[in-house]
């Protein structure tokens, strides 16, 4: 197998696992056995894919305009391509497309509530603006089910036969 394919699966891999366990992180607090630096992951998936483009495409002039970005497409001795300009400004315009878009995004990721005392009805103000999935423990971690009504986007209850603490984990 060629040996860029390889490379190309591994980081994809990497990149795989560190955003599983970073979920599992956020979702459900599990701290991943080992520590992840999820930018630097980020950034290397993001550079293979941008290689792959660039080798795919030749970044022609299409996309060359497309971008804002001139290309020197001499090949060098490493194989790489050798930038003659780059607009600056549209590159940075794109990064603060692409943050707005993240935090809009990020707005929607889960909610966790947490009911302390036991009631046979929990009543959950969770602002998601949708009728999210919802997932219940009680204070042992093991699952439990009961009742959920949709009272609108932002709003649910839960209802259990008896009185329940615990934590319900929406998404």
């Amino acid at each position: 197998m060629d040996s860029k394919l390889i490379k190309t699966i591994e980081t994809e891999k990497k990149f795989a696992t560190a955003v599983y366990k970073n979920f599992n992180s956020i979702r459900f607090g599990m701290t991943p056995c080992c520590i992840l630096d999820m930018e630097k992951v980020s950034i290397k998936k993001e550079l293979s894919d941008w290689q792959e483009l660039n080798s795919d495409l030749a970044l022609s002039d299409v996309y060359s305009s497309m971008l804002g970005v001139e290309v020197c497409l001499t090949p060098t001795e490493t194989g790489t391509t050798t930038w003659t300009s780059v607009d600056v400004q549209a590159l940075i315009d794109r990064i603060e497309v692409l943050e707005v878009v993240a935090a809009i995004d990020e707005k929607d990721l889960n909610y966790v509530h947490t009911q302390a005392s036991p009631l046979a009805t929990w009543t959950i103000v969770h602002d998601l603006d949708k009728n999210p999935s919802v997932r219940i423990e009680d204070p042992d971690g093991n699952d439990i089910i009961a009742q959920i009504d949709y009272v609108d986007t932002n709003t649910l209850t839960i209802i259990f036969a008896i009185p329940v603490a615990g934590t319900a984990y929406l998404n």
